[in-house]
């Protein structure tokens, strides 16, 4: 009896934290950020917009990232196509396999895929040809909302948010508050 036991012990920590993630790309729950990844053995490589990240095995189904300065973050293996992202003593984000392309250029700020704000002010610049510009101003404030964390964001709306206020005839309203939230717009001013 206790040989059946270790047994099953042995296969169930064998699938369960031995599962190596699909490659390709993965979308968090909130559809507002996709990542490409890797792994490969002990090794799970996140390739963002903006940077590459590389997490090592600290055994079992966490692995860590290995920059020093970034030591607290870590990735949860969950499943072999979702994980969870989080920082020691901070809050986890679900990751779910969205889809196999892994070339770094389909996850950049490209549109279509990985952002479907972007898709939606795309369409408003043919939907509505006069205010171009504007819709312009929008799918770029979409890529910014998509693509970076909160503490980037703000830094990446500030000269979206001047060059939409210097066009529009009433710039107390922002015309796109799903990609900038009305605190952000009325906190930036026109230089």
């Amino acid at each position: 009896m206790r040989i059946v036991f270790l047994l099953l012990f042995l296969f169930v920590n064998k699938v369960v934290l031995g599962q190596n993630l699909l490659a390709g790309n993965y979308t968090s729950t909130d559809g507002r950020y996709t990542v490409i990844v890797e792994h490969n053995g002990s090794t799970i490589k996140i390739t963002e917009p903006n940077k590459e990240n590389l997490y090592k095995s600290s055994g079992g189904a966490i692995y860590r990232h290995t920059e020093p300065k970034y030591a607290a973050y870590y990735i949860k293996v969950a499943a072999n196509n979702k994980y969870y992202s989080g920082k020691n003593g901070g809050q986890e984000y679900l990751f779910t396999y969205s889809g196999g392309n892994t070339s770094p250029s389909e996850v950049l700020p490209s549109g279509a895929d990985n952002c479907p704000l972007y898709d939606k002010y795309a369409a408003m610049i043919k939907k509505d040809p006069n205010n171009t510009q504007g819709w312009a101003f929008c799918a770029a404030a979409a890529l910014a909302y998509c693509t970076y964390n909160v503490n980037e964001r703000k830094e990446m709306l500030t000269p979206i948010i001047q060059a939409l206020k210097s066009i529009l005839e009433q710039p107390e309203k922002c015309p796109c508050e799903d990609v900038i939230p009305a605190t952000v717009w009325k906190s930036v001013k026109i230089d």
